[in-house]
């Protein structure tokens, strides 16, 4: 393994240990200082903190606007092809408190359809 990801592993495991990837820690912030800490970890960018913040912490109510994939299946969702990602965290706002959900949800779907 080449040492720039060696160093980013190492980094990963040690704000794990010291608890700045905890679940109890990330949900009991507000979610922008959650999604903050954990891009504060080398390696860790916008895409993987929503993952952790989201699928990892199981914060409820977080859109990731950062998964191309679920941009794109809100897109096709709703018929706005052009829609900015700006305009898809508004249509997300409608799904508040539980975006995170709804976005797992949306996902899924497009695993189960994309396999059929």
């Amino acid at each position: 393994m080449p040492e720039p990801k060696r160093s980013r592993l190492r980094a990963v495991a040690e704000a794990a240990l010291d608890g700045i990837l905890d679940g109890d820690r990330l949900r009991a912030v507000p979610v922008d200082g959650a999604l903050a800490a954990v891009r504060a970890v080398p390696g860790i960018g916008p895409f993987s903190a929503e993952l952790v913040v989201v699928r990892g912490a199981g914060a409820p109510d977080v859109f990731p606007a950062h998964e191309g994939r679920l941009l794109a299946a809100v897109r096709d969702l709703y018929g706005v092809p052009q829609a900015s990602d700006e305009q898809l965290g508004e249509i997300a706002a409608g799904w508040a408190p539980f975006r995170s959900w709804v976005a797992v949800l949306i996902r899924s779907d497009r695993e189960r359809v994309a396999a059929a």
